[in-house]
């Protein structure tokens, strides 16, 4: 991270600031956020390996774990997600960067027109939930252990249940939790991320947690309607931008 001009670590840290506002508000979109930006001037591994310390300390915070387990319903498709997880993990040494970065684009575009337009899966009822729920997470894992957007794909599923707000933030703050506490180890010990990047991911704690702090409050003072649909825009732009930019 040496070699990056100061220009490019100023972008770094307010994509990472605001995302953590976006956090904060609705409850996901510091990665969905982030990534992609820092994947117009970074490598997406490397983009991903720098929001490794903000992903997994905001979800410890949103998984509120002294209130101990909800529920265990969807433990299921959560050890489908880690096999998965593990199958796309050995695939990410074989596959071009600029793929990686369009796996992601279409990640943020698909999770930015299911918010916006909603993708209604109620018609799955408990009789088949587990079984489809497995295959979600099974899949889910594949496209995570190469790009690390897992969370999308799953979260179509997760806001069409029947969870209330604050079960839905914790089930998924556990899933970002858990995702990447199998991914980042994984990629760095495949030589994926650097000390020097693991240094700056630290660094970058601070203006995730002070984005989030912001954000829990603007979330009590204004539409919550009207700024996740301005965000939910903001994404798609960001994720076609970038899928442009790698075709």
């Amino acid at each position: 991270m040496n070699y990056i001009d100061v220009g490019i670590l100023i972008i770094i840290f307010i994509s990472v600031f605001f995302g953590g506002i976006i956090k904060g508000t609705v409850g996901i979109g510091l990665s969905l956020f982030s990534v992609p930006i820092i994947a117009f001037f970074l490598p997406p591994t490397t983009s991903m390996i720098l929001l490794c310390v903000p992903v997994l300390i905001t979800n410890i915070i949103q998984m509120k774990i002294s209130e101990g387990v909800s529920s265990y319903r969807f433990l299921p498709m959560f050890i489908a997600l880690m096999i998965g997880i593990l199958i796309g993990c050995n695939l990410i040494l074989k596959i071009e960067l600029s793929i990686i970065s369009q796996i992601i684009a279409v990640s943020v575009i698909f999770a930015a027109i299911v918010n916006l337009f909603g993708i209604n899966l109620k018609f799955i009822n408990s009789d088949i939930e587990r079984v489809f729920t497995i295959f979600l997470g099974f899949f889910s894992g594949i496209v995570g252990g190469i790009s690390n957007m897992y969370a999308p794909y799953i979260l179509a599923y997760l806001i069409s249940s029947d969870l209330k707000k604050k079960s839905l933030i914790r089930t998924i703050a556990t899933l970002y939790f858990f995702g990447s506490m199998l991914i980042f180890p994984i990629w760095i010990y495949k030589g994926l991320g650097s000390k020097d990047e693991l240094i700056w991911s630290c660094l970058l704690l601070l203006p995730a947690i002070l984005g989030q702090k912001i954000g829990e409050k603007i979330s009590d003072k204004i539409s919550n309607k009207t700024f996740k649909r301005i965000i939910l825009y903001t994404l798609m732009i960001i994720g076609i931008s970038l899928f442009v930019k790698n075709l």
